[in-house]
Parts: structure tokens; sequence; C-alpha cells
């Protein structure tokens, strides 16, 4: 058996120089067996190697995917950024459009001189906007949806009041029932019923 040049490093399978090949078919045949739910013993019995053996494979295969899935999930996130940025600089394009002055021509009649008629006069109107607020809206969303694809927005608050003491809203009566009940709960030796105790005519009664 010919040795590997000096200083590569192994790929795995018997004394670490398999070849590819061989390495992936173990693989795919380590990761069809466990999903269908065979042990490490089995699958090592299978492909004539060690349990040690199939345990490294299992290992390798989840960290190659899990840095497969990363990256995908990473250049997903980079693609609906790039579309968000988009969609917030076309609405912000569009707030400074709707805010431009607007000219619309009208006519009137002038007042005629003495004995006319008035006449018809054409007139250009410059109206000042003042902006399409959706076009505001639609912007704070797009920035809304990055700030939740990249994980910037605040923890959700939590109520403490929720974690308060859950005798303070209790009667005293209760309190009672309930202390009795613990102490009984923590009496070496006592039997443990989740029956009340005798009162003292219960006990004296034939």
């Amino acid at each position: 058996m010919s040795l590997p040049p000096r200083g590569r490093r192994g790929r795995g399978g018997q004394d670490g120089h398999d070849p590819r090949a061989r390495i992936r078919t173990r693989e795919r045949r380590t990761m069809d067996l466990t999903v269908l739910g065979w042990s490490q013993q089995q699958i090592a019995a299978d492909l004539g190697v060690t349990q040690a053996a199939v345990s490294k494979i299992l290992d390798r295969v989840e960290r190659r995917v899990l840095r497969e899935l990363t990256a995908t999930v990473e250049r997903h996130k980079v693609r609906h950024t790039l579309r968000l940025d988009h969609l917030y600089a076309e609405a912000m394009r569009a707030w400074d459009q709707s805010k431009a002055d607007t000219t619309r021509r009208r006519q009137r009649k002038s007042e005629g001189g003495p004995g006319g008629p008035g006449a018809t006069v054409a007139e250009l109107v410059v109206e000042n906007q003042h902006g399409d607020a959706r076009y505001l809206e639609v912007a704070r969303k797009a920035l809304a949806d990055l700030r939740t694809l990249w994980g910037l927005d605040a923890p959700q608050r939590v109520d403490l009041r929720a974690s308060r003491n859950p005798f303070a809203e209790m009667t005293d009566d209760a309190l009672r029932e309930e202390l009795t009940r613990q102490s009984r709960l923590l009496a070496v030796g006592e039997p443990i019923s989740a029956d009340p105790p005798l009162t003292e005519a219960e006990r004296h009664a034939p």
C-alpha cells in the first residue's frame, strides 16, 4: 500500500486515507440509517466500522450541514435586506415627489370695462403639497422588517408582576390551610393523605 504524500492530511476511513467517493458513500449510508432510527452500534455493524467511527461520521456530517445551512440563511438575509432597502428607497423617493408643488390651469372671467362684457382669462395656479403620508408608512414598515430580519428589536419586556408572591392575595384562612398542608407534607414518617385532618369531635366520635 502506498503512503500518501508527506504533510497531506488524511480524509477519514481506514488509516485516514480512504478515497473521497467512498467516504461520501459511507456518510450518506450513515445518515440514511440514522434517519431510519438505527443505533450507532447497528450502523457500525452494517458498515463494518466501530461505533466511535460512526459517531465521528455523524459529527462531521452534522457540522458540514450546519455550516451549509448557516451560509444559506445568511445569503437569504442579505437578499431580503437588499429588497427591503429598495422598498425603503422607493417609498422615500415617492414621498419627496408627493411634496413637490403642483401647477394647474384655471380660467376666470375678468371684469369688463364700462358697458362691455368681461373677458375669459387663463391662469396658472401653483399649489403647495404637504406630501402623502402613506409613503412614509411604507418606509416605516420596511425599516421594521429590517430590524426584525437582523434581530435588532429590543427583547420583549417581562412582566415582573407575574412572579410575585403567590400567597399575597390569599385570605388568612386559606393561608392557614396551606401551611397545614405543607407541614403535613414535610412531616417525617407521616403518611401523606389528601383528606383534611379530623376535628376533635370526629376523633372522639363512636
